[in-house]
């Protein structure tokens, strides 16, 4: 943490001693070591780099250097002096040597590149890379702490510096005199230092511990700002970047580069004759006109550089796939995931409460003066322990209560911490750095393991049927389709697989079942190579899920009909351990041979000492099991193991009570079709024998559509009665107790878990002796004859031990009610029952409600039904098509009957609803519902006395008014559009989705592709709106609009309720004191009660006022201010204002840029690079800025409104 400020010391102090405590408790001062190697400093230099030709100017000023040196000695410290006089000989040269050593140095310079280019080759190029790039990152680091080091407190010199620092400009000049450089200096400074007194040495070291304390005074309040805490942010985001790009420099090194697309080739073809014939352009117009070449090249002649492109992809996807395979890649996934925790960790996780000291630690914070430092024994914390082992009890106990104290409150600021926002951005941030790693690991493993599995086979019989089919075809395999072309493929399949007979897709079953059990057994042989043990050694290892490769989906889909039993048991599950008696059959089975009956008959004749041994082991396994149990339960494994278990059950739940209660359930009627058809297939399967089903179907199916429609019209009409008086039925069953059985045992769904900090109730007394005696064989009513036989003074410990833990209980129960995790556990409770008291009352109580009547198409549908399959007999099932058509095609007087029967209709029904609301049945609905109702009743409001007072009510804010060639956007689906589109046939939303569904696929496709150009049309239309001076000013005053009604909803939400924190009101100044005084009296004096009138007197008067006068309102006006502030600092400081700011930061919060592709922008310097730079044009705005602004936050904040409001 001290890094910062010794970097601030560090400008000043380059070679600080290091300084430690004396056994005296001095400053003992350790010598500067002159024999230590030097470290290199600057940027590091190639040793192994072929030697780069020197141009003129570094040929001229190497020879003169040296010169001036002899001939002007005080230059070899003056940096500057001595770059002044190298100008001056650069200047002086002539100009013709200048030209004939440049022509010399561009020759050398060609022999030396392509030396360069074989060099950059090398291994050793690579480790010199590194070592220089991490000489890079150490000076970025410097440059960040250099920035933030000037608002830093200034560390404190070490007693050599001090020293140094007042002798330096002498031995400065004595050096220069004697014609020495800067390394001189600071040799001469070590060797006076070296010859200082012991005393003289101890004054500095003084001075400067002094200093140190002041010091650390002024840096741990420095550790409490904001400046500290951005600087230790930029400095973890920086560390973790840099480490980033290390592990892909080191890591991946050896991966394949990736290869240059079409466009890139035809640039690198094109670019040295564009760079020739255009000089003078920068590299961003160079792009640009190669970009406006490419796009004027035909498609032709770009086939070439596309071929040549997708090769060179080819060659690269391969030799990732190898690359992928090597360790190097998944020891980087793992290094980069470490990393990216740190940094998290470091962020988020900085103003963590620190964990407490334990007892040794504070007894050794308090006692380490009195023991001689350093390490072995005697010494340090050797001699520390020693001395902590024979210390008083009473210390220790005092220290051991001091570290209860302290762990407490370490618990609690935990607590606090975690419920932060701080907290839960590291939560999530660590679990999505977790989600990435494991995306990427499932990814590495199926490369590596599982594509080297067994291919699964077809998943059904019909499966076998296409797979054939497409062979048959001579389909080539895995070619590309599109997927309108692959559901026609598959619709055609579908309709010549329900063409076959049964021992044809018999046959198919059988191939499906060989292949099947084939493949089980490949995978299972797969399963037990080494290769397999690999992939679970590395899954285990990158903490992923490990594929199961023989799930078996069918069993999934016979649970979801709740036709199964419960769900397979996983691996880890562990399983239950055997009772007493299988305890003993294990033990004894092996003397009688395993005969059943024996082993009974001795167990029997046991006695119950003897049982015990057995019950005692039993229970040990049984407690075992149940630890081993909670375990798994926290497991993924166990956790979709149990929620598959109860899903089970709950479908076993709603069979076994639709067996119970709905056994007297009147069954729906079949309808005409259905009536016709099942006599009729009867009557010619009984005619002709050898007739098969679906050749019967046919032909009852064309008898029909041949019918007459008044036969017709009687079946219909018998169906409807038999509907009807279902309907009658149906509606008194549901009023019997078995219904409402079912509709509990139906909605009756999982109660919310409670939350994980909430307290256990402990076990009473008997309980916890039952518990003691668990495994001991006794029945319950045993243990209670035994557990009141208890001695008396047994018996009174044991319950008010559990009276004790009753009461610890009952205060945590207490305390956790207070919490927002427990009322969030209530409203999930109150929302759970309500929504299933609801639902069962609406089940038991509104059976009788009227139903809503059908519209004006759905009556025309239903009474023309007849006369339209009459009229067109080829119709298959309900002509919606058709009908649909004629009512679009029908005016409006023609539909003026139907409408009139939908307006009677609707009155009928309105009538119907007002008397059954009036029924003791919705009545008894409605008082459960109204239990349930939270909304609190209206309150009449204040009424004001006077002008302007009383309670003020805020008008609401106004969207901005639309412009007049704002275009409006299409409907968001095509039922959307449909409906629009037959407004006029009276639709409301279930009538219109039947109908919809009605059309069909050819039907609705018209709206589908209607819609799409209408929404294209509006897409291209907003832009242009967009571009406009209308448009540009509507976003931007939408914009506003919407910031403006976020704060006022914000601000009604945390401070609007009467339970929310008032917010003081300003005080009034000096003048406005003095003018509230005397404004009434001035007035009168007037005689006049112009504003304008009175406010120049008064001014005139307190300008006329002595300074005493002036003083007393001054002093009411502090005295005012004084106490506005304590009540602000109050308002502040609640939880209202507190949510009301951090919603207000929320919105004002400028939303971090997010790279999207977006359409091709235009304008100089378009398009984004694939570069370092952001690709980002003149006019678009920058993802990232360099500002002070962008990278260390806003400094604003927001405020309240009351600071605003003034007299």
């Amino acid at each position: 943490p001290l890094e910062l400020a010794s970097a601030v010391g560090a400008m000043s102090d380059p070679a600080p001693e290091r300084q430690e405590l004396a056994p005296s408790g001095e400053v003992a001062v350790i010598e500067p070591t002159t024999e230590a190697p030097k470290k290199a400093r600057g940027k590091p230099k190639d040793p192994n780099a072929p030697p780069k030709p020197k141009n003129a100017f570094q040929r001229v000023t190497g020879e003169a250097r040296a010169k001036i040196k002899q001939e002007r000695p005080e230059l070899a410290v003056d940096l500057k002096g001595m770059a002044m006089a190298l100008k001056e000989v650069w200047e002086a040269f002539p100009q013709e040597e200048k030209d004939k050593m440049t022509a010399e140095y561009e020759k050398e310079m060609e022999v030396w590149r392509p030396k360069w280019a074989a060099y950059k080759e090398t291994p050793g190029y690579k480790e010199f890379f590194e070592l220089k790039q991490d000489w890079v990152d150490g000076r970025t680091k410097k440059k960040l702490i250099k920035k933030y080091a000037k608002e830093a407190p200034k560390r404190p010199r070490s007693a050599y510096m001090i020293y140094a620092g007042e002798i330096r400009e002498r031995v400065a000049a004595e050096v220069a005199k004697a014609g020495g450089g800067m390394g001189d200096i600071g040799k001469k400074i070590a060797e006076e230092w070296a010859a200082l007194s012991e005393a003289k040495k101890a004054e500095y070291a003084l001075q400067s511990s002094r200093m140190k304390e002041v010091f650390d005074v002024e840096f741990s309040k420095y550790r409490l700002t904001e400046k500290y805490k951005e600087f230790m942010d930029e400095k973890a985001k920086l560390e973790s970047r840099q480490q980033q790009k290390k592990l892909i420099r080191t890591k991946l090194s050896d991966a394949p580069k990736k290869p240059p697309s079409a466009f890139a080739l035809y640039r690198s073809e094109v670019m040295p004759s564009i760079t020739a014939e255009t000089k003078g352009l920068s590299t961003g117009e160079l792009a640009k006109k190669v970009s406006v070449m490419w796009a004027g090249v035909p498609e032709e002649k770009r086939q070439p550089y596309q071929k040549w492109a997708d090769e060179a992809k080819a060659i690269y996807d391969k030799r990732m796939l190898e690359f992928r395979r090597n360790k190097m890649y998944a020891t980087y996934l793992k290094e980069r995931t470490k990393v990216k925790l740190r940094e998290n960790k470091l962020l988020n996780l900085r103003d963590a409460p620190k964990k407490p000291k334990s007892v040794f630690a504070l007894y050794a914070e308090t006692h380490k003066s009195e023991v001689q430092p350093g390490k072995g024994a005697g010494r340090g914390s050797s001699a520390l322990k020693d001395k902590f082992a024979q210390a008083a009890q009473e210390e220790k106990e005092a220290l051991e209560a001091r570290s209860k104290e302290l762990k407490s409150k370490y618990y609690e600021e935990v607590k606090s911490f975690k419920e932060s926002d701080r907290y839960k951005t590291y939560e999530k941030t660590e679990k999505a750095v977790k989600r990435e790693l494991e995306a990427a690991a499932v990814k590495l493993m199926t490369i590596k393991f599982l594509n080297a599995a067994p291919t699964q086979p077809p998943k059904s019989p019909f499966a076998v049927f296409v797979h054939e089919k497409r062979k048959a075809t001579g389909a080539p395999e895995g070619g590309k389709k599109s997927k309108v072309a692959k559901q026609e493929e598959v619709l055609g399949f579908t309709k010549e697989w329900e063409r076959l007979d049964k021992p044809s897709k018999a046959a198919y079953e059988s191939t499906y079942r060989d292949r099947l059990t084939e493949w089980e057994g490949k995978v299972k042989t797969f399963m037990a190579q080494d290769i397999w043990k690999e992939y679970l050694a590395e899954a285990k290892e990158f903490k992923v899920p490990v594929k199961n490769l023989l799930a078996q989906k069918a069993k999934a889909l016979k649970q979801l009909s709740g036709g199964a039993g419960m769900p397979s048991r996983p691996e880890a599950m562990p399983t239950r351990p055997p009772d007493a008696y299988k305890v003993f059959c294990g033990e004894r089975g092996g003397e009688v041979n395993g005969d059943s009956e024996r082993l009974l008959k001795m167990w029997e004749d046991m006695s119950v000492e003897a049982k015990a041994k057995y019950f005692t082991e039993a229970g040990k396994l049984l407690d075992s099991y149940e630890k081993d149990m909670a375990e798994f339960k926290k497991t993924d494994d166990g956790r979709n193991y149990f929620k598959e278990v109860g899903r089970t059950l709950r479908l076993r739940k709603i069979k076994n009570a639709k067996k119970a209660y709905l056994k007297d359930m009147p069954k729906a009627p079949p309808s005409a079709l259905k009536v016709f058809m099942s006599k009729a297939v009867a009557e010619l399967r009984k005619a002709r024998p050898d007739l098969k089903g679906f050749e019967a179907k046919k032909q009852a199916e064309e008898r029909w559509k041949a019918m007459d429609a008044d036969e017709r019209q009687a079946l219909e009409d018998d169906a409807r009665a038999r509907l009807l008086e279902y309907q009658e039925k149906l509606g008194e069953f549901k009023r019997t107790p078995e219904f409402t059985k079912f509709t509990r045992a139906r909605l009756v769904s999982t109660p919310p878990p409670k939350p994980s900090g909430m307290p256990v109730k402990p076990l009473n007394a008997f309980r916890a002796y039952c518990k003691e005696m668990k495994g001991l064989g006794r029945s319950k009513e045993e243990l209670l004859k035994d557990f009141n036989e208890l001695p008396e003074e047994d018996l009174a410990t044991r319950k008010r031990k559990a009276k004790e833990l009753e009461d610890d209980y009952l205060r945590e129960v207490a305390d956790f009610r207070k919490t927002a995790e427990w009322k969030a556990y209530k409203k999930q409770q109150f929302l759970h029952q309500k929504r299933a008291n609801i639902t069962l009352a609406k089940s038991k109580y509104c059976t009788g409600a009227p139903k809503k009547p059908p519209p004006a198409y759905q009556l025309f549908s239903s009474e023309k039904r007849g006369e339209i399959m009459k009229s067109h007999p080829d119709l298959k099932g309900a002509p919606a098509t058709k009908t649909a058509e004629i009512w679009k095609g029908m005016s409006p007087e023609e539909k003026g009957p139907w409408l009139e029967k939908e307006k009677l209709g609707r009155e009928e029904y309105l009538k119907a609803k007002e008397a059954y609301e009036s029924t003791d049945e919705y009545k008894s609905y409605m008082k459960v519902v109204s239990r349930y109702d939270r909304r609190p009743k209206a309150k009449a409001a204040p009424k004001g006395k006077g002008r302007g007072r009383g309670a003020k009510v805020k008008p609401a804010l106004k969207p901005p008014p639309e412009p007049e060639g704002m275009p409006q956007p299409p409907p968001a689906s095509p039922v959307a559009l449909f409906m629009r589109e037959n407004k006029g046939k009276g639709y409301n939303l279930k009538s219109g989705n039947e109908a919809w569904v009605q059309l069909g696929a050819e039907g609705q496709k018209q709206y589908v592709d209607q819609l799409r150009e209408l929404q294209s049309e509006y897409q291209v239309k907003f832009k242009e709106f967009q571009k406009s001076p209308e448009g540009k000013k509507h976003l931007r005053l939408k914009s506003a609009f919407e910031k403006r009604s976020k704060e006022q909803r914000a601000r009604d939400k945390f401070l609007g309720g009467e339970s929310a924190p008032k917010e003081p009101k300003r005080p009034q100044g000096a003048y406005f004191l003095f003018v509230g005084d005397r404004r009434e009296s001035v007035a009168k004096e007037l005689g006049s009660s112009k504003m304008g009138d009175v406010a120049k007197k008064l001014t005139e008067l307190w300008g006329g006022l002595t300074p005493e006068d002036k003083q007393v309102y001054e002093d009411r006006a502090a005295s005012l201010k004084q106490q506005y502030d304590k009540e602000m600092e109050e308002f502040r400081s609640s939880d209202g204002y507190k949510q009301f700011s951090r919603a207000v930061q929320a919105i004002k919060k400028k939303p971090k840029a997010k790279a999207k592709a977006a359409p091709k922008p235009s304008g100089r310097g378009g398009g984004a690079g694939r570069g370092r730079g952001r690709g980002a044009g003149r006019g678009a705005p920058a993802a990232a800025s360099d500002s002070d602004s962008d990278a260390m936050g806003s400094d604003s904040s927001s405020s309240s409104s009351g600071d605003e409001d003034s007299d």
